[in-house]
Parts: structure tokens; sequence; C-alpha cells
């Protein structure tokens, strides 16, 4: 029997795995290569990185440290867990696993629009993260894609950079509460209801078209929410609400020996938030297993 499973190899996995290896927990994380961080072109706002850091750079730099203490990655995808009595049955794709403790890790997939070539310009003018990409678009000429609140409040995060922002409901009713709605007149951002057919540019975003005519366009943020990977919860009586693992300050669920940490929790979906999330997941569960304090002790030579 392995100790801990870590589902999920993003930066919450991948942290916490870290600190169960180091603390020679013997420690499985399963990866099913889904993770949105590794899709990521680029990013400048992760601790120690002032000159930025690849997406895909991260993840793998995440693997090695993990890796380096003794933690084993396995690329299968966790179709179920169960209780079985003395701990936990990790099924796999292909094999099954017994161990004692679990973190949930296993981030957020984000809802992509019902556009043409939209997957194409994926970190080249297409992002789903204002708090990530707003920056690269200072006094540029930007969209938000969605019609609900989420939409909303990402097109006025966006005026901190810019005054050119238009909200595409992409043919979508609109469901942002009157409040907000309100606000984006104030602020003078336009809503555009009919859809978006395609989208145009040579490797990068330069324009789109709506009502049968290009309107030019430097980056497109999608807001239609994220839903989070949160069935494998539900199989263990995880509570749930909105798509988001319900968690408490140490990231436990409520469920013994089960923590989770990252996008799957809500919150700031960021790097260095899902990193120490992961941390204390992984301190929390150590505790547990230990019936103590978690000391720091381990020291590996290079």
């Amino acid at each position: 029997m392995a100790e801990i499973a870590i589902v999920g190899g993003g930066p919450a996995g991948l942290a916490a795995a870290v600190y169960t290896a180091r603390a020679d927990r013997e420690t499985i994380v399963f990866d099913s290569g889904e993770g949105t961080t590794a899709s990521v072109d680029w990013m400048e706002n992760v601790y120690g990185f002032p000159e930025g850091i690849a997406g895909p750079d991260i993840v793998a730099r995440g693997r090695e440290h993990a890796e380096r203490f003794g933690a084993e990655i396995i690329r299968e995808e966790v179709v179920r867990i169960a209780d079985d009595g003395e701990g936990y049955t990790v099924e796999t794709t292909d094999s099954t696993y017994s161990v004692t403790g679990v973190v949930l890790a296993t981030g957020s997939s984000y809802e992509t629009p019902a556009i043409a070539g939209i997957d194409d310009y994926e970190g080249q003018g297409v992002s789903y993260c204002v708090e990530c990409d707003a920056f690269f678009y200072r006094d540029q000429t930007v969209g938000v894609v969605g019609a609900g609140n989420y939409a909303a409040k990402e097109a006025t995060m966006l005026l901190d950079y810019t005054d050119d922002v238009t909200v595409y409901t992409n043919g979508t009713d609109l469901t942002m509460d009157e409040g907000l709605r309100a606000d984006l007149d104030d602020r003078g951002i336009p809503i555009v209801e009919e859809s978006i057919a395609d989208l145009h540019g040579d490797g990068v975003l330069e324009a789109i078209t709506v009502d049968g005519r290009q309107v030019p366009i430097d980056g497109l943020f999608v807001a239609l929410g994220a839903a989070g990977g949160t069935d494998l919860a539900e199989m263990l009586g995880v509570p749930v609400l909105d798509d988001e693992i319900q968690v408490e300050s140490d990231q436990s669920t409520g469920v013994d020996r089960v923590y989770a940490a990252g996008d799957v929790t809500g919150g700031q979906r960021q790097v260095n938030v899902s990193i120490g999330e992961g941390t204390t997941a992984a301190i929390a569960l150590l505790e547990s297993l230990r019936g103590g304090q978690y000391v720091d002790y381990k020291k590996v030579e290079a």
C-alpha cells in the first residue's frame, strides 16, 4: 500500500508532492496531462521568475522537484476513488492502487466558446485569465466573451489596463445582474449580443467576425466560468458547491485524510495560490498521518 495519492499534476499537486515525498511518505502523483497551467503560453507573475516563465516549464520544474524527493508521477487518469475501510482505493484507466491519504488537485477546465478557430489562438490573443494576461494588452483593443456576472467583472477589471473593452455575449442571452450591467453602461463598456463567427490573424489574433463584419481586436478573454473536476470528490462524499470543492483553512474536506487544493477549490485561480494551497494540504495531511506537528527535517544531497 502506498501512503499518499495526489490526483493532479499541476502546481497544487506537485507542491503537495514535494512536501509529502520529502517527509519520506510514499507518494504517487496521478497526472492525466489535462492541466491548464501547461497550456499557458507565458506568465510574468509567478514568484521567483522575474523574467517570466512558460506554463509547461513551471510544470516540468515541479515534476523534477517532486521526483527529486522520491515522488512517483504516473500518467494515468483517475476514474474512481472509494473508501475501502482501511484507506482509499484509487482506480485509474489502467490499474488500481491502495493509499492511506488523498490530495485532490484536479484543477479546473475552462469552458470554451463555440467559435471557429478559437483554439488556434490560445496564448496568441485568446486568454482565459484577465488577472494573468491583462498586462500584455495595455492600451489595446480587447473583448470579453461571456454573458454572466463573471464576464462583467472581468471586463471592468480590464479597464485598469485599457479603455477599449467590449463584452461579446456570442449570441447568448444576458444573465448578469442588472447592477453589473448598469455598471458596464456607466463605465462605457458596450455589449454586443451577436455571435462571433470566427477569428482571424497571422499567428496572432488580429480580428473577429461579428454580424458579417470583421472587427479589429488584439485580445479576447473568455469568461464563461470554470467547471472544477469534482466528480472524484463527490464519490467520497466531499462537499461540493457550484463545481468547487469546499475546504477548511487547512484544505481539509471534512472526509478523513482527504484534502483538496488549487483551482478545484475555487478562489483565485493563480499559480502562486495553488502552490500555497498544495503545501498547506500536504502539511495538514502529514500531521494527520503522524498525529503530530509537521517538521521539515530531510536533506537530499545535490
